[in-house]
């Protein structure tokens, strides 16, 4: 039985072999815009990549989940529609991104890096206020001091 992949754009840009059922997702295509990516995109297709939206259930468990852990802030509507379809099949994930595989751990979702290494542990992330330390859902400038308030991860 052969291992099914969920692949993220650096598959096709730096042309990383992959055997298996492989899936991704239309937002990740558009992405693609050097030609050697179209070319390898077109191999994989010829090679039964599967380019499918994923299903409406899944993008809300994973869009609820990267709020939780943070990660919203961070995540392209490609990245959430990976991991929703990553959850859909079951399958591996494909991905370099930090913030994509740091919610597949949280899903429970096997991931495998290309040329990076991987999350070495889970992040949760917040906004804080560099100037005074207050914490904020959406500002990007505090309301109090008038600093900058940035995306951090939370010590624990």
């Amino acid at each position: 039985m052969s291992r099914t992949y969920v692949l993220d754009a650096p598959v096709f840009i730096y042309g990383v072999h992959v055997v298996g059922t492989m899936y991704t997702v239309p937002e990740v295509t558009r992405e693609l815009t050097s030609s050697q990516a179209t070319v390898v995109l077109q191999e994989f297709l010829k090679e039964g990549l599967k380019i499918e939206e994923p299903l409406k259930k899944a993008v809300d468990v994973v869009t609820e989940k990267a709020k939780s852990t943070g990660d919203h802030l961070k995540l392209s509507q490609a990245d959430i529609d990976l991991l929703a379809k990553a959850l859909e099949v079951s399958g591996t994930l494909v991905t370099d991104d930090y913030s994509v595989q740091n919610v597949a751990a949280c899903l429970g979702i096997e991931t495998q890096a290309i040329r990076q290494a991987r999350i070495k542990r889970v992040l949760k992330w917040r906004r804080r206020c560099v100037g005074c330390g207050r914490l904020y859902e959406t500002e990007t400038i505090c309301p109090v001091c008038g600093s900058e308030v940035r995306v951090k991860p939370v010590k624990r």
